[in-house]
């Protein structure tokens, strides 16, 4: 019988010696970052200044940031894709960014926005203040948890009716209210990126938590919001922590390789074969994906193999992925004192339907006009929705037309200079990207999914979690942010350092 619990004792060894070996700390697993955005950026630097080094981010264009896109323009740089850090509280962009006090400072836009009328008239600040302050109020009511239509119903019938009962309203006329409600849906789409708010479930299970503070902090740094992502890997020149080791990014990131297939289920040799669109083939024990929800919405059925499971299916399906784009023209002279830090437009509906009967119909889907922090002689207009990815596909020429039309109903009286220049955003178009940031949909309540179940990692049958996901698409409450982003890299991150602690 000694002999049989020398066995028993053997065997136990040799088990605990696999499982040791499996989760000790001092195993380099090959990793593999699909994308470089911030998520990737998040997620490489948390393991690399935790000692898990051997780390390999693909990136699929030629350059580092996703949606960070600070592009030099004018006199400075302007932001074509993620432009302000939004709010303080609860905020790991702020956290890391204001132990630099040079860094953030509030933006030109929380000054003076106005509402114009396409007649050229200027509604008085006081009602302006009212009726934002009104529909805020509607968009935040607790209300809206038990109304099972759409947010565009649940805020048509909320908004009338205090419209028509309350008092403090019996001033605005109905051409007035009109005019703000459409204006309102418009500068909705363009916040949270989606079509209309009659595809937004007005009862959305994953809602958006607010950071508390400044919500238009710009910034001063000469790579723009860039910069975060010097600040997050350890390479923001001059930084108060010594003992964050820097992350060399420019060894890490091989540009050009657009993944377009991970077999997740391989023998334990080579737990993930990664292949690039030009052949090229990678081996890793785990990947991160943070490429964005309109890449994965469009490829996840070729880029899995096995098939992705159901849960992660569903979220891809049911969460919703919008455009936003950015049209930045820079004058020869600078813009006239006047001209407001932003400039939201109000159509009379006669007005609207002349503009649809012109060339320049597209730019209806121009929400507001605004003024960019230290370029006296740059403005730029935010488009979207359908109208603002078609105005992809139109020529330059176009677009500056279309926008100085806008202004000349606008602000007809102010005088412009020559345009110099032109930039603009092209979100939608672009394959890495295909659109700007996530939100809510009907659908995605209709299919009970969300942020969480985007996330759900792919495991394999010895327990090792072999695909993870990260992005601010997987980010339960702070979605559509840099700081979501950064969040959600650090996430998985975290998750693997777990695994083998």
């Amino acid at each position: 019988m000694k002999w049989m619990k020398y066995v028993v004792i053997v065997s136990f060894i040799s088990w605990l010696i696999i499982v040791i070996e499996a989760v000790d700390s001092t195993v380099q697993p090959r990793i593999i970052i699909v994308g470089a955005g911030a998520a990737a950026i998040a997620a490489a630097s948390r393991l690399y200044q935790n000692g898990k080094t051997n780390i390999t981010i693909l990136e699929g264009s030629q350059r580092l940031g996703g949606r960070i896109r600070s592009t030099p323009f004018g006199s400075g740089v302007v932001e074509l894709g993620a432009q302000w850090c939004h709010g303080e509280k609860n905020n790991i962009v702020y956290e890391m960014a204001s132990v630099y006090p040079e860094l953030l400072k509030s933006s030109v836009v929380m000054k003076d926005a106005v509402l114009m009328r396409s007649n050229g008239m200027l509604v008085p600040d006081e009602l302006a203040v009212r009726l934002m302050t009104l529909a805020e109020s509607v968009v935040e009511s607790q209300e809206r948890s038990a109304f099972a239509g759409s947010l565009g119903e649940f805020f048509t019938q909320k908004y009338w009716q205090k419209l028509q009962t309350d008092p403090a309203y019996s001033d605005v006329d109905r051409d007035l209210a009109e005019q703000f409600a459409v204006f309102y849906h418009n500068y909705q789409r363009a916040y949270n990126a989606y079509d209309t708010w009659n595809e937004v479930a007005a009862n959305e299970s994953d809602s958006y938590v607010t950071s508390e503070g400044n919500q238009g902090l710009a910034w001063t740094s000469k790579k723009g919001f860039s910069v975060i992502l010097d600040i997050v890997s350890g390479n923001y020149p001059g930084s108060v922590d010594t003992t964050i080791t820097p992350v060399p990014l420019d060894k890490l990131i091989i540009y050009g390789k657009f993944v377009s297939n991970i077999r997740w289920t391989e023998p334990k040799n080579a737990t993930a074969i990664i292949t690039t669109d030009d052949g090229t083939r990678y081996e890793a024990d785990h990947v991160i994906v943070t490429v964005s929800l309109g890449v994965l919405k469009e490829n996840y059925r070729t880029m899995f193999t096995p098939a992705l499971p159901t849960v992660n299916q569903q979220a891809i399906e049911g969460l919703y992925f919008g455009t936003v784009n950015k049209i930045i023209l820079l004058f020869d002279a600078p813009i006239a004192e006047e001209f407001p830090s932003v400039l939201q437009l109000l159509w009379y509906e006669s007005d609207l339907q002349t503009l649809r009967k012109s060339d320049h119909a597209w730019t209806e889907a121009i929400s507001f006009i605004n003024r960019i922090d230290n370029q006296p002689n740059v403005v730029s207009a935010w488009i979207n929705g359908a109208a603002g990815r078609q105005a992809e596909l139109l020529p330059e020429a176009t677009i500056v037309d279309g926008v100085l039309h806008v202004l000349g109903i606008f602000v007809k009286n102010m005088r412009f200079g020559k345009v110099q220049a032109v930039l603009r955003s092209n979100w939608s178009s672009d394959r890495h990207f295909r659109g700007s940031y996530s939100s809510r949909s009907m659908t995605t309540e209709q299919l009970n999914t969300g942020a969480k179940f985007l996330a759900t990692p792919l495991i394999n049958d010895s327990g090792k979690p072999v695909v993870l996901f990260a992005g601010e698409a997987t980010n339960q409450k702070r979605f559509s942010t840099v700081h979501g982003a950064i969040e959600s890299g650090r996430r998985e991150a975290d998750r693997l350092l777990i695994f083998y602690s």
